[in-house]
């Protein structure tokens, strides 16, 4: 009773409820009864008579319902019930799945009915089982409501009576869900709680999550899709839904509710003749279930790292490693043809990092990327090609003088492919642009004015970023020779020994003097490129000294520019006088000479 408690029942948290009747305080019970329709008739078996039948209701001084248990006894008035006796199993059964514990809603039956249809159950189910005469139940014939209206509740009750079937108190079911994935979480099947009694107070909480940091992130939602976690009736269900994105885990949902489950007591009359009756209270009791495990498995994902260079090529041979947040490397990979692969990776947040470049370029910084489950997260990484400049000093070979005007190219020593060409400053240097990481060959392709063309290549490899390979060219001069040979002016087969000649720059300075020899002949030492003037200093013995000047260009190197000097010789007269030989003061006229030369020029 909830007001002013009489009894008091002592149950034991299982589904089965069982009363233990010794441990059972007994308190004396006021009954009372009151007149009400009595819905159908009953054919007696005593008299034959057909007649009402069940028209009294019973109930304490807090209105709990009661009922007889001796048909045909007098109804009580008022009388303290003090003695208690055993429950009957099949009466406390149609207790439990009659009124006040059901409506009888489910029979069409409002609930006064179906506490008329609960009270005729107990007598009808007292004659099968043979505690006393009860009622035939196929003798119950319409009345002021058609007998067809209650048969279905009272058949329902007795045969619960006769099978014991206790009613469903508190059940949650499934208790071993595993959830799969809908959408953006993985989701449980519908978790039913159960119940055979009416509440609507159900909570449901998630704890013991095998991830505690997860619990925040875990739904609780009714069949509808609304979020709830309270205010579920009996025989509702929700399901738990957990972020797609969480590792393989598990987790324990608690539902708890408040479920008014009646409590029968037995008593015997105080008064001959009068009823013996069961009161039918109404318990409410704090109920739980904990052990409902919802596990899953989580959905890994994937990385496709796509790797390139600043050139936009697509690079092999990168190394990387993949950690997670707390920096722990979780994987490796190589990339192939512009692509590195992370297959079977739990969701969440990563960091790329290159280890090893491929050859030709730097290390990239790291990417972050987040997988989500069932997803392929797509990265890039650019790596910056290696790159660097070359740099020619072009010199004079001799002084070390910058030298303008070389012009060169740069050759990729794989291909041969000429990649850049570049000419002398004022300085000498040529500097390239930025070259990518390579081999390369350096060629002159045209000497400095006045210089020969150095056939020398240098090969240069460009392997450090941003670093200037320096290479020092240098050019020699052209140079040339003069060769001179001297010869009489009238007689070119004469050859002139003796003759002394001057060479002088356009600065009139002399760079060479030359004495030719028995053959006429004197060569100059190498001339530096440029012209120049050669006179004769000294003429040969016997001969006048030559004002003529020879112009002397040095243009092409190794070269030897002759020329040929003449010289005029020196010349006298001879006075024959013819005279008698017997009279040398005698000339004679008319006498002819003939002259000879025996030496000219030391030629007999």
């Amino acid at each position: 009773m909830r007001k002013k408690k009489r009894f008091q029942l002592i149950t034991a948290i299982t589904l089965v409820f069982t009363f233990i009747l010794t441990n059972i305080k007994v308190f004396a019970v006021e009954i009372n009864s009151t007149a009400e329709k009595a819905y159908l008739n009953y054919h007696s078996l005593i008299d034959g008579r057909v007649k009402p039948i069940g028209h009294d209701r019973y109930y304490t001084n807090d209105l709990t319902a009661c009922y007889c248990l001796n048909v045909g006894a007098e109804s009580p008035t008022g009388q303290d019930y003090t003695e208690q006796m055993p429950n009957d199993p099949g009466l406390e059964t149609i207790i439990y799945w009659g009124y006040p514990a059901k409506d009888g809603s489910q029979f069409g039956l409002t609930k006064d009915q179906y506490r008329y249809a609960t009270q005729l159950a107990i007598w009808a189910y007292e004659r099968e089982a043979g505690i006393n005469r009860g009622i035939d139940r196929t003798r119950l014939q319409d009345g002021i409501e058609p007998a067809s209206k209650f048969m279905p509740a009272i058949n329902f009750l007795v045969e619960k009576a006769k099978s014991r079937e206790m009613p469903v108190f508190f059940e949650v079911t499934p208790n071993n869900i595993v959830a799969t994935q809908e959408g953006d979480y993985f989701v449980s099947e519908p978790i039913k709680i159960k119940s055979d009694y009416s509440f609507d107070n159900a909570t449901v909480r998630i704890k013991d999550t095998s991830n505690p940091e997860l619990e925040k992130d875990i739904i609780v939602k009714d069949m509808e899709g609304n979020v709830k976690t309270s205010g579920y009736k009996a025989n509702e269900s929700f399901r738990v839904y957990i972020p797609i994105d969480a590792e393989t885990g598990n987790l324990k949902v608690n539902v708890k509710a408040r479920v008014d489950i009646p409590a029968m007591l037995s008593y015997v009359t105080p008064v001959s003749g009068t009823q013996d009756m069961a009161v039918a209270d109404l318990d409410t009791n704090a109920m739980e279930r904990d052990g409902i495990e919802v596990s899953w498995t989580g959905i890994n994902g994937a990385i496709e790292l796509i790797k390139k260079g600043d050139d936009g090529s697509l690079l092999t041979g990168a190394k990387f490693v993949l950690k997670d947040k707390g920096g722990n490397q979780i994987a490796e990979a190589i990339s192939e043809n512009g692509k590195a692969v992370f297959n079977d990776v739990k969701p969440g947040e990563y960091t790329i990092e290159e280890v090893a470049a491929p050859l030709g370029y730097l290390i990239a910084n790291p990417v972050n990327v987040t997988v989500k489950p069932n997803k392929v997260a797509i990265a890039e990484m650019t790596d910056i090609q290696i790159k660097g400049r070359i740099q020619v000093l072009k010199v004079d070979e001799e002084t070390g003088e910058p030298l303008e005007g070389a012009e060169f190219d740069i050759i990729d020593k794989t291909t041969g492919q000429v990649v850049e060409s570049m000419v002398s400053k004022a300085d000498g240097k040529a500097t390239s642009g930025l070259l990518p990481f390579r081999n390369y060959i350096v060629k002159e392709t045209k000497a400095p004015n006045k210089y020969v063309l150095n056939g020398k290549e240098y090969e240069v490899s460009i392997t450090e970023h941003m670093k200037t390979i320096e290479i020092t060219h240098a050019n020699r001069k052209i140079k040339g020779r003069v060769s001179i040979h001297k010869i009489d002016e009238e007689m070119p087969e004469l050859s002139l020994k003796g003759a002394v000649l001057g060479i002088y720059d356009d600065a009139g300075n002399e760079v060479d003097r030359l004495t030719t020899d028995e053959k006429g002949a004197a060569t100059s030492k190498y001339l530096d490129y440029g012209h120049y003037i050669g006179k004769e200093l000294q003429a040969p013995e016997g001969y006048k000294l030559s004002d003529k000047t020879i112009d002397i260009n040095i243009t092409e190197d190794d070269k030897v520019y002759s020329y040929d000097f003449t010289n005029k010789v020196m010349k006298g007269r001879i006075q024959i006088v013819k005279v008698d030989s017997e009279n040398e003061e005698k000339p004679v006229a008319n006498a002819g000479f003939k002259v000879v030369a025996v030496n000219v020029n030391g030629i007999e």
